[in-house]
């Protein structure tokens, strides 16, 4: 099993942890911003609710001791748990009201980037969810117009 893969599991309990059944970490109310915070010293990633206080974090051991900004492979990691949790409707919980939207941001909670957003009528999909579309869409019409 690859770092990444590692990484993407303790990130999914991370964000799972928020809405089990007797976690100390399970909000009673619901929100409608996530914030995603790393420290790239300690390696820790804490998640932070509407009013910017700490609801859950863990630690991505391989993320320890990495200086400066989060690195492209740690936003990667980022983004591919949430499109997995997409992918398996995690954000239909009834936690998360609409319009919801999780971000990643800085230690003065500046955004960095905006890693999901859905609204009744919106999703804002990240790449991950994107994958392989326009093939798929080439085949499509192509099929199509050869019948």
């Amino acid at each position: 099993m690859g770092n990444a893969n590692k990484e993407v599991q303790v990130l999914e309990r991370l964000f799972r942890s928020i809405t089990e059944e007797g976690s100390p970490t399970k909000l009673s109310v619901g929100i409608t911003d996530l914030f995603v915070r790393i420290n790239v010293g300690t390696g820790e990633v804490a998640l932070y609710g509407d009013d910017d206080e700490q609801i859950a974090s863990t630690v991505v051991f391989a993320w320890v001791g990495t200086e400066g900004r989060p690195t492209k492979a740690m936003l990667h990691s980022l983004r591919e748990t949430i499109a997995l949790l997409e992918a398996t409707g995690y954000w239909e919980y009834e936690l998360f009201e609409r319009p919801f939207s999780v971000a990643l941001v800085d230690d003065a909670f500046e955004t960095v980037e905006e890693l999901f957003f859905r609204d009744d009528e919106l999703v804002l999909a990240t790449k991950p969810l994107l994958e392989g579309l326009d093939e798929e869409l080439s085949s499509f019409l192509s099929k199509i117009l050869s019948d």
